[in-house]
């Protein structure tokens, strides 16, 4: 008999900040979200306009010393108005960036 046993999760360090974000999609004018939770792997942001689970968006977080950009996944609505997203291939000073701003939050 083979037991297996669960890794547990590792979360990522998250700042609970806002802060303004801009969502935008191939087509349509942009979205002005703002930031709840950021930290390396991801964020949780506040939407007037609904986004889609798994839709591929990009944004922007220009207030954090440099600017923050690149693509996310929507993982999911957690509460009316309020949506995971999941950083793709954000390139490594961003993400060394984004812990930062995380660890020096708690």
């Amino acid at each position: 008999m083979v037991m297996t046993v669960a890794a547990p999760e590792i979360r990522a360090p998250r700042a609970q900040v806002a802060l303004p974000c801009t969502l935008s999609r191939q087509v349509g004018s942009p979205i002005a979200a703002q930031t709840i939770a950021v930290g390396p792997r991801g964020m949780q942001v506040r939407s007037p306009r609904p986004l889609v689970t798994d839709e591929t968006i990009g944004f922007d977080l220009p207030d954090l010393e440099m600017r923050i950009s690149g693509r996310a996944r929507v993982l999911g609505e957690e509460r009316p108005q309020v949506y995971a997203l999941r950083f793709e291939n954000l390139p490594g000073p961003m993400t060394r960036r984004l812990h930062a701003l995380a660890i020096n939050a708690r």
